[in-house]
């Protein structure tokens, strides 16, 4: 039986870079390379096709934006180490990086064929990002309840000066004057 990680968005646990390729016959040529974190034998190298494109929109229009300065999609993994020094090192971070590990979301969301390949310690690795990235949202959430309630307050007080302004005011047209 397939384990639930296996099957759903596969995509999303690929390591996909769209480059320029600089050799001869293909010079100038744009080339993708499709690799699973965590298996360095499987690796897909190849002149771009219409069909890599729809797979991998993101990507694509990154690389037509950047023009092969790729830029991570996600949370580096050196974030990670400034954030969370204790529970993830240095060391951690260069062998997953081997295995083309770049973000904590393709760790956190790493299936557990990957993970066999990584080594003892890779599922609590998978946990503590994890737990990490819940972290992160939490409180990103509570940064936005804070901003909207500040807002909230802003509009009240703008109301209550509208309302006492209004009250002031003679509403109506002024009667007539005989």
């Amino acid at each position: 039986m397939a384990l639930d990680s296996d099957i759903h968005s596969a995509d999303n646990h690929l390591h996909v870079e769209f480059y320029v390729y600089d050799k001869e016959p293909y010079k100038e040529k744009p080339f993708v390379r499709i690799t699973v974190p965590g298996d360095k034998t499987n690796i897909v190298d190849q002149p771009v096709r219409e069909d890599h494109k729809r797979r991998f929109p993101r990507q694509w229009l990154h690389f037509q934006m950047q023009n092969n300065n790729a830029e991570v999609i996600g949370v580096p993994l050196e974030q990670w180490v400034k954030d969370d020094p204790e529970n993830f090192n240095d060391m951690q971070m260069a062998e997953l990086q081997i295995f083309k590990f770049q973000t904590v979301e393709q760790v956190a969301t790493a299936t557990d064929n990957q993970l066999q390949r990584i080594g003892m310690g890779s599922t609590g690795l998978r946990e503590l990002a994890r737990r990490y990235l819940q972290v992160k949202n939490q409180s990103s959430s509570q940064t936005e309840i804070e901003h909207t309630k500040q807002e909230l307050a802003q509009v009240k007080e703008q109301m209550a000066a509208l309302m006492a302004q209004l009250s002031e005011k003679k509403v109506g047209r002024p009667k007539k004057e005989e």
